[in-house]
Order: structure tokens, then C-alpha cells, then sequence
């Protein structure tokens, strides 16, 4: 059985997600380089309209033009331009001032399709024709080619999509209309809420309330629908929350969190809080309904998507009369899903959950595992393996020391290098990387070709004995293992670069209430020493989010996550030790060794720290060590045993 096809259904569901998380950030590419036109005309509805601030019927002619016709236009241009740059821009604007003039409703739907759906066709005629004109014929082709089918979709837009698309906008309008008229706008909590955090928000916000918005807008003056998802209030009661009753790098990060989601507009700082915490969706989940009943009840609404979601581009795009309505929604949502967090946060987490992830994600490597390992590999040999993990220079590097160590111990032709997951190279033939990052790792380089294990901890030896016997199987290698073994040539002495490391970088006896101020410690002394920047310790920490630093015999290896290359300076290397420990989850971390590297230079330090955190004897050696030269001493030691 092929690796590949096991366990199909929650791969099948991952796809379909990432699809409509790339659909949502295709249309997002559509409307917000044109945000700020939007934001233009819902400011010009707010004032001048016979119900602005200060009406002016002459500025007013303004309003039904800029919607009708320039708005759908940019948007249709935009999409065309994505799609097939400026011809598909071109033609993108063309196709959509047919379905504008065949409809009598506003057509930003309409433009959302008809834009990237013509520029497609011109791709397709323009890569038919690339290799079939003549030299001299191309300008003519090229336009004509255009025009031609310009003329085919702008007639087919007027006499039949526009008219099609009116239909179905009108379905829409009715069925928003029930909605509001039966008070049931708040259950839009239900698929919102966790929609945000997934990375869906701007599905929802473009592709779904933006065009509806707008039309009620054009009918009545504001919209609610725009605060559905653009409203920073439930998020911002979350991260206060969290503020208040969290723990860790969590609370310690929030408040700046909540600042950056309610006055700056930002609102995708708040989903990883709760992505690390699942529950905390129902607290957002009632901020949200709460929002959307204040709104309901005090008439509420924008005149456009504030964009940013900021409570000041909120109020900017607040109508007159909805100013009230909007202040109550925004405070009540915000008050619900801090009380409804503050709940959640305070019935903690039972004992035994760590246990049951950890047993999760020993049951998902084998799962992955399972199909190279029982399938067979014989006439398939594998003689390039990389490690990978997100930066590619700390977890990685070590893995692969570790696991070049035990092949050349089998005797085996493989040769073992490490990469961050977006550089691994072409023609590799099996990668290894962790659990986590397995899914990320096969949507880049599945080809077909290339096999995949898994693994939960990059220096516990043990999880690369199975990775060994598989490649023992697909080299033929299983007759020559029963042979005695050839000495093993002992590991060189590392030369240390005392720019890499030295007694400096080291501290002793320090002792931390939590996983995170110990990272924040090592990678302080890599900004002190002038490795790296201060931004690249809030990479560690987002590294520890995403895949835990712990590498097991009670060895901890802070390092940036995929995307920090551009705050390290130079390679160095921080090493921290805790005589008392410090808790990673259930296991405890006696020594924490920063890493940044910047052009190699620091890979052979990598590769003889590797063995020595193998070594459980070497961690304690280093536990009880009294000096700094001492550490650095057991770090380029020439005799420490796979």
C-alpha cells in the first residue's frame, strides 16, 4: 500500500480547505488594491447623500456612477491583470461592462467573474497562437485575437451573463432580506467564527458580504453585512481575555495583539491565539452573534467594508444615525467574548492532554510511516535523503547528523543532508521531517517519486532506527547489516569559531517559571552577542508554536522559524543551562542551545551537538557543568558514542 492513498478522506478535506483559503486570497487580490476607491465612495454615500452628514445633491451624482460603473470596472480590470497581466486587465474590464450594461443591478459579483474568466480565454488563445504566428504577425494576431473574442464575451455578458447574474444576486438579496426580517443574522456566527480562523475571512468578507453589502448599501443607505467579519470587537474581548487569564508567550503577547487587531484593523494577529487554543472560538463565535444583535436592534451598519478591520475605520464608514448602534455592537461583542473566554480560559486544561497529543502524533508518524515501511522497497533504492524542517538550520541539521551517524555505521551508500521544507532539492529520494510539518512538506514536493517518513522528535536516535531499516530494505542492503561492523572512524574534533561560540555565549544556573522566558533568554544572548536582530526571538517563539523546540533528552533548541533568514547577522550559538529544569509540556529541558546561522559556518558545531544531546550522560554533564569553558569543552569534545 502506497503511503499516498492511507487515511484519504482527512487529506481530501486539508485540499479542499487549502483550495478555498487560495480562492479567498485570489479574490482578496481583486478587491483590496481597490480598497481605498471603496473607502473613497462609502465615505462620499456617508456625507452627501439626501441622509448624509452634510447633503449635497450636486456631489451626490457622484455615488451612483462610481458604484455602478468604476467600482465593478477596477475590480474586473484587477482580476483580468492577475490573471494575464495588462491584456488580461484589458480585456477583463471589457468582459465586465457587458454584464454591467445587461443587468440593472450593481455588478461587483458579476466583475469578480467575468474579469478573471476572460483574461483565462486570452491566455489560452495567446498560448495557442505563441508558436504558430509568423515573424511580423504577431501585433496583428495579438490584437485582433483580442478583439475578437473581447467582442464574443462582452455580447455574451450583456445578452446572457449579466441578465443570469442578476437572477442570482436577486436570490441573494431576498434570501439577506429574509434573514434581517427574521432576526436570524446572528446564527452568520455559527460558520464565521471558525471561518476567520482558518484563513477563510476573506471568502467571506470579498466573495460574500463585500458584493451584498453593496447592494443593500445602494438600496438603503448602509449595510451590516459589512461588520459580519470586519467588526474587531469579538476579537479583541478574546485577546483581552487572554490578556487577563492566559498563560505564557500567549499572555504575554496578547495585549499588543488586541492593540494591533482594534485600532490598527489587523485582524489575522488574533487567529493563532486560537489556533493554539480551539475552544476560544466559541468565545468569538458569541462576541460575534452578540455584535450582530446589537447591530440588528439599533440600526447599525457601514456605508463600505472597513478595511482595515479598525473601530476607527468603522466609525469613518459609520453612516448618520448608525453611529449609537455600531458603539453598542462593537462594546457588547466585545464584553460577551471576553466574559465567554475568560470562562474558557479558566477551566484550564485537564490533566493528561499532553499525553493524549503526544500519543496523537506517535500514532500519526506511524500511520505515515506504515505504508514504505510494510510496502517494500526492493529495486527502488534510496540514496539521497534530506531532514527538513522549517528554517532548515537547527532541528534539521541535527536530525540529519544524527541519522548520517547510523548510516554510516550500517554501512550504507546514502548520503543524509538537511533543508528548510521550501529549498529541499529536486531528485531527492525520500524526505523525513516532522509530523506537523508532513502535510506543508508533501503539497510542495510530492512529484510521485519522492517518498516520505515521519518523525516527532528530530534528536531522539531511536525514531531514526525504523528510517535505517527501510533504507537497509530499499538498497538490499538487509545481508550486509548481519555482517560485523567495520570500525567507525571517530568524530573529528570541531574547531570552534569563537564567533560561533565562546564562553560569552554561555549562561549558568539560570532558572524560568515557563518554556517561553527561557527561549526569550537564549535568544537574547544571540541579539547581545550581535547574531541577530530582537525580532528574531519573537521567531523563536513562533517556531515553539508551530512545532515545539524540545528535541528531546532534556535538551530544548530555540531557533527562528521559516521566513527569519533576514534577522540573523551572522551564525552563532547561545547556550543556556536550567539545573532545575524548565517544563516543555510534560517534559522538563536542562539545557536550551540557541541557534542562528546564516552561511554554514555554524553546521559543524550543529553536527557535534547533535551527537552530544543524544547522549543523555553528555546532557547531564552539562547540567552539572560550573563553568562556561567547561560547556563549550563538552560541545567539541572528540568522544561522545552515537
Amino acid at each position: 500500500m502506497d503511503i499516498a492513498t492511507t487515511h484519504v478522506h482527512p487529506r481530501r478535506d486539508r485540499r479542499i480547505l487549502q483550495r478555498v483559503q487560495r480562492f479567498g486570497n485570489f479574490l482578496s487580490g481583486m478587491v483590496m488594491p481597490n480598497l481605498g476607491v471603496f473607502v473613497a465612495w462609502g465615505l462620499l454615500t456617508a456625507l452627501f447623500i439626501p441622509t448624509g452628514y452634510f447633503p449635497n445633491a450636486d456631489l451626490a451624482n457622484l455615488v451612483s456612477p462610481i458604484i455602478t460603473y468604476a467600482l465593478p470596472l477596477l475590480i474586473g480590470y484587477t482580476g483580468g491583470h492577475i490573471v494575464h497581466g495588462a491584456r488580461g486587465g484589458a480585456i477583463g474590464a471589457l468582459a465586465t461592462m457587458g454584464v454591467i450594461v445587461g443587468s440593472d443591478v450593481t455588478m461587483l459579483a458579476g466583475a469578480m467573474v467575468m474579469g478573471p474568466l476572460a483574461a483565462f480565454l486570452l491566455k489560452q488563445v495567446d498560448r495557442f497562437f505563441a508558436s504558430r504566428v509568423k515573424a511580423g504577425f504577431e501585433m496583428l494576431v495579438s490584437n485582433f485575437s483580442m478583439g475578437i473574442l473581447g467582442l464574443v464575451i462582452v455580447v455574451a455578458g450583456y445578452l446572457a451573463i449579466g441578465p443570469a447574474f442578476a437572477v442570482v444576486l436577486a436570490v441573494l438579496s431576498a434570501g439577506v432580506n429574509f434573514i434581517l426580517a427574521n432576526d436570524l443574522l446572528p446564527l452568520l456566527a455559527i460558520p464565521v467564527a471558525p471561518g476567520q480562523v482558518l484563513f477563510l475571512n476573506n471568502a467571506i468578507n470579498h466573495g460574500i458580504m463585500a458584493p451584498l453589502g453593496i447592494q443593500q448599501v445602494a438600496e438603503q443607505g448602509r449595510s451590516i453585512l459589512f461588520l459580519v467579519d470586519a467588526n474587531p470587537g469579538p476579537s479583541v474581548g478574546t485577546l483581552l481575555a487572554i490578556t487577563v487569564f492566559g498563560r505564557g508567550l500567549a499572555k504575554r503577547t496578547a495585549p499588543m495583539a488586541a492593540l494591533i487587531a482594534g485600532v490598527g484593523g489587523i485582524g489575522e494577529v488574533y487567529f493563532p491565539f486560537v489556533l493554539m487554543n480551539p475552544k476560544l472560538v466559541l468565545a468569538t463565535m458569541g462576541g460575534i452573534a452578540t455584535s450582530l444583535s446589537m447591530f440588528v436592534l439599533f440600526d447599525g451598519g457601514t456605508v463600505a467594508t472597513p478595511s482595515p478591520g479598525s473601530i476607527f475605520a468603522m466609525l469613518a464608514l459609520t453612516p448618520k444615525g448608525a453611529l449609537a448602534g455600531n458603539l453598542i455592537g462593537f462594546f457588547a461583542g466585545m464584553a460577551v467574548a471576553f466574559l465567554l473566554a475568560a470562562l474558557l480560559l479558566k477551566t484550564g486544561k485537564r490533566r493528561g492532554d499532553d499525553d493524549e497529543i503526544a500519543e496523537g502524533d506517535a500514532l500519526e508518524r506511524d500511520r505515515i510511516n506504515a505504508g514504505l515501511a510494510s510496502a517494500g522497497t526492493a529495486g527502488q533504492p534510496i540514496r539521497t535523503v534530506v531532514v527538513a524542517c522549517d528554517a532548515g538550520m537547527g532541528s534539521s541539521a541535527m536530525g540529519a547528523s544524527i541519522l548520517a551517524t547510523k548510516v554510516r555505521k550500517a554501512m550504507l551508500d546514502v548520503t543524509v543532508t538537511n533543508s528548510k521544507i521550501e529549498e529541499i532539492p529536486k531528485g531527492v529520494d525520500l524526505i523525513v521531517t516532522h509530523t506537523n510539518l508532513m502535510d506543508r512538506t508533501k503539497q510542495r514536493h510530492d512529484d510521485g517519486t519522492v517518498r516520505f517518513m515521519a518523525i516527532t522528535n528530530f534528536v531522539e536516535a531511536t525514531q531514526f532506527d525504523a528510517i535505517v531499516d527501510v533504507l537497509r530494505t530499499a538498497n538490499g542492503a538487509a545481508a550486509a547489516s548481519a555482517a560485523p561492523a567495520a570500525p567507525v572512524a571517530p568524530v573529528a574534533p570541531v574547531a570552534v569559531d569563537p564567533d560561533v561560540l565562546s564562553r560569552e555565549n554561555v549562561e549558568l544556573g539560570r532558572s524560568f517559571v515557563d518554556k517561553e522566558a527561557a527561549i526569550t533568554a537564549a535568544g537574547e544572548i544571540l541579539v547581545r552577542q550581535g547574531y541577530a536582530t530582537s525580532a528574531y526571538v519573537d521567531a523563536m517563539h513562533r517556531r515553539e508554536s508551530l512545532v515545539t523546540v524540545y528535541v528531546g533528552n532534556h535538551v530544548a533548541i530555540p531557533h527562528g522559524d521559516d521566513g527569519s533568514a533576514d534577522e540573523i547577522l551572522r551564525s552563532g550559538i547561545s547556550v543556556v543551562q536550567v539545573p532545575d529544569g524548565v517544563a516543555f509540556g510534560d517534559e522538563v529541558a536542562y539545557v536550551l542551545i540557541g541557534i542562528a546561522g546564516k552561511d554554514g559556518s555554524h553546521l559543524d558545531i550543529i553536527s557535534r551537538i547533535a551527537q552530544v544531546c543524544s547522549d543523555e550522560d553528555q546532557v547531564e554533564r552539562m547540567r552539572r557543568a560550573t563553568t562556561p569553558d567547561e560547556i563549550v569543552a563538552i560541545l567539541t569534545a572528540t568522544t561522545v558514542d552515537a
